[in-house]
C-alpha cells in the first residue's frame, strides 16, 4: 500500500502527543519546524480512552477522572501544543485531532497517509530501555519514516532542547 499523500492534498507531518507536556515542547518544536520546511499540513494528535476498559475491580477509584474533566484536560493539551506550533511557525496549517481509543492503534492510523510520524520520548523508561512501548510498536509498524525527539538541556540555560534521537530507514 502506498501511504505517500495523494496528488490533491498537500503532506502531512503528524505529531503524536504525550500527555507530558515536557515531552511535547521537542516533539512539536521539531514537527513544525519539519512541516514549515516541507511546506505540510501539521496533524496534532492525541489519543485517549474515556475510561479504562479493563479495569480491576480492586483498583483505587482515585484514579478515575470524570469524562467531562478528562475532556478538558485533553483540549488544554491540545490548545498548548497549538500555541507552541503557532509561536515557532506562524504560517503552518496546524489540524488538532483528538482520537478516543487505544494509543497504537489511533497513532497508526492517524499517520497512514503521513510524509513523517513525530513522537516525543523520555530520556529512559522503568524497563530502561530507551524508548516506551507505545514509541516501539509505532516504530515496528512503521509506514513512513518515524522521529523520536527527546528533551536534553541546553548548556545555557538549562531549557529543554529539542534533539532527534531515532529515526526509521523507512523511506516515503
Amino acid at each position: 500500500m502506498d501511504t505517500r499523500p495523494s496528488q490533491n492534498r498537500p503532506p502531512c507531518v503528524v505529531v503524536g502527543l504525550n500527555p507530558d507536556p515536557s515531552i511535547n515542547r521537542g516533539s512539536v518544536g521539531w514537527g513544525a519546524h519539519e512541516a514549515g520546511l516541507r511546506g505540510a499540513v501539521l496533524h496534532l494528535v492525541y489519543a485517549w480512552e474515556p475510561a479504562p476498559v479493563h479495569r480491576a475491580p480492586y483498583a483505587p477509584m482515585h484514579t478515575l477522572v470524570d469524562p467531562t474533566e478528562r475532556r478538558r484536560q485533553v483540549r488544554e493539551l491540545l490548545d498548548a501544543a497549538e500555541q507552541a506550533a503557532y509561536h515557532l511557525r506562524p504560517d503552518l496549517l496546524v489540524v488538532r485531532r483528538p482520537i478516543e481509543g487505544p494509543t497504537v492503534p489511533a497513532l497508526l492510523g492517524a499517520a497512514r497517509e503521513a510524509a513523517l510520524r513525530v513522537l516525543g520520548s523520555r530520556p529512559r523508561y522503568e524497563d530502561r530501555r530507551p524508548l516506551g512501548p507505545v514509541t516501539r510498536e509505532c516504530l515496528r509498524c512503521a509506514r513512513c519514516p518515524v522521529v523520536t525527539v527527546g528533551v536534553a538541556p541546553d548548556e545555557e540555560d538549562r531549557r529543554p532542547t529539542p534533539v532527534a534521537t531515532h529515526t526509521t530507514g523507512v523511506t516515503p
